[in-house]
């Protein structure tokens, strides 16, 4: 919810991207959707200060039923979601778990649950084709034992969904190598920094998803093939 939204904002698109309205749905109710299993549990949104987001969330979660949640409001982008995550960091005690989740994906209600999180980091996945995903590559006993950005080390991409059993486990991989992961990426991405819990000797797993319950949002393009009868053109 901190981010530009780009390539929404170039086809015309003003308002902020998780306000994009899909069947009658803004895309944050989507993507929050993904996460009812966790509604009991405590939220924290990342947003920015000139999107004036407060009102919108507060409405959207008195909606979706979710109760417990804090937002962190930067004034100023940062230089990918890794360094938009860390701004929770006076959020939460560095032995409490964290998920951490894109606005702009939809993975289908029920698939994604606190009962199949295993590990000291979970990464859930989707096989699928291309090379515009993250991607995680496993030994034969199913370890996850790389993590890559835009490099397709195998068939199973994530599905944004990225799992730390403690928060410490992120803060520490960020601070060990964020800025390599920038130099090499152009911006800190979340999913490499596993690789640092994976060369510590912690536990990274994974969890495979159908790819037909996994709906990427990020561009109007994604969003006609998701819902055909939107219309970039045609938004506000």
């Amino acid at each position: 919810m901190a981010g530009k939204g780009s390539r929404f904002k170039d086809a015309g698109i003003s308002c902020p991207k998780h306000e994009v309205i899909v069947d009658d749905r803004p895309m944050f109710d989507w993507a929050m959707q993904s996460l009812k299993s966790f509604y009991d549990d405590e939220f924290v949104f990342i947003t920015q200060a000139a999107d004036s987001p407060s009102e919108f969330l507060a409405e959207r979660c008195e909606t979706l039923g979710i109760d417990r949640y804090e937002e962190v409001t930067l004034t100023e982008y940062t230089d990918g979601q890794a360094s938009t995550a860390l701004a929770a960091d006076d959020s939460i005690n560095d032995s409490q778990s964290v998920a951490i989740f894109n606005i702009d994906t939809y993975v289908e209600e029920g698939k994604l649950s606190p009962e199949i999180i295993k590990g000291d980091g979970f990464i859930p996945v989707f096989e699928t084709t291309g090379e515009r995903w993250s991607f995680v590559k496993e030994d034969s006993k199913g370890n996850v034992v790389s993590v890559s950005e835009k490099e397709k080390i195998s068939d199973l991409a994530t599905v944004g969904f990225y799992y730390f059993d403690q928060w410490s486990y992120f803060a520490d991989a960020y601070a060990e190598i964020a800025s390599e992961t920038k130099s090499k990426y152009g911006e800190t991405y979340v999913a490499p920094l596993y690789n640092s819990l994976i060369d510590s000797g912690e536990s990274v797993e994974t969890h495979c998803l159908d790819e037909s319950a996994v709906h990427v949002l990020g561009t109007p393009q994604d969003l006609c093939s998701f819902y055909p009868e939107f219309d970039p053109n045609n938004h506000p």
